[in-house]
């Protein structure tokens, strides 16, 4: 009875390592090889060089940014260059025409 409780369990245990090898055989299929669309080794690869493309152009796109927030940093500066130089002519005008002014009154 006993050989035969053994029997049974090693025919059970074979035909689980049948059924786990025939699974890894179409697991192997699925990922080596596919499914009817593109094995998973292939996708991963695409997938991997579509992320270095989105990165590429990622990277472009902040470096663009970069440029454009810098640029107009600069004309502000320089607008705010040319509000204070013009500031200063207008001042000097009015200092000069104010003693113009003054020196002609004391010239009568």
């Amino acid at each position: 009875m006993e050989s035969l409780d053994r029997n049974t369990a090693i025919d059970y245990i074979n035909r689980d390592i049948v059924n786990i090898k025939n699974e890894l055989q179409i697991l192997n299929k699925v990922v080596r090889d596919g499914n009817g669309q593109p094995s998973l080794v292939q996708q991963v690869a695409s997938i991997r060089s579509d992320l270095n493309h989105f990165e590429a152009n990622l990277n472009e796109s902040i470096d663009d940014l970069k440029n454009a927030v810098s640029n107009y940093h600069k004309e502000s500066l320089e607008k705010e260059t040319m509000a204070w130089q013009f500031k200063g002519a207008i001042y000097v005008a009015l200092i000069s025409s104010v003693t113009s002014i003054i020196i002609s009154l004391f010239n009568k």
